[in-house]
């Protein structure tokens, strides 16, 4: 049950993370966020930044994120919980239009025995293909010319904030 703050009890036990990912400076997503660090970004508003995964599962592999950092969901407020997943959606109809997907998948995980690799809140859009149906696919490499023409596209796809 939610308290006063809108976040549910959190459970005594916490998620480990035990990579070099954590915060403290060096959240490469906080760096993104910022403005300090490269990325193709695709959306951004006061609170989110969307942006291609480096090492995506399809072309058009997005990561949304809250800028504020959390580790996990956890961490976030139910009504930044559901901005997240609206922007989250949001950016979907564009990455499927802007690849000429056949459907997406949105994946969220929470702490590194989840896969969660980077200790900042973020859910991927990741667009499918029907020959994919059924099956995750191996992550692949683009150019930067191929990520930048990907994210030239999405960005027309999401018109104005």
């Amino acid at each position: 049950m939610a308290g006063s703050s809108g976040r549910e009890a959190i459970p005594s036990r916490r998620i480990a993370f035990n990579s070099s990912t954590r915060a403290g400076g060096n959240c490469i997503f906080c760096l993104i966020a910022s403005g300090k660090s490269h990325s193709d970004i695709v959306y951004e508003d006061e609170k989110y930044v969307a942006f291609l995964d480096i090492f995506p599962f399809s072309r058009g592999h997005t990561l949304v994120c809250p800028k504020e950092h959390g580790e996990t969901i956890w961490d976030m407020e139910e009504k930044d919980i559901a901005g997240l997943f609206r922007v989250a959606s949001r950016v979907s109809r564009a990455v499927v239009s802007a690849v000429d997907a056949d459907g997406f998948r949105f994946v969220q995980n929470n702490g590194e025995a989840a896969n969660q690799v980077v200790a900042h809140v973020h859910v991927h859009v990741i667009p499918v293909k029907m020959e994919d149906k059924g099956r995750f696919t191996d992550r692949k490499r683009f150019t930067p010319a191929e990520m930048e023409e990907t994210a030239r596209a999405i960005r027309a796809e999401m018109g104005p904030a």
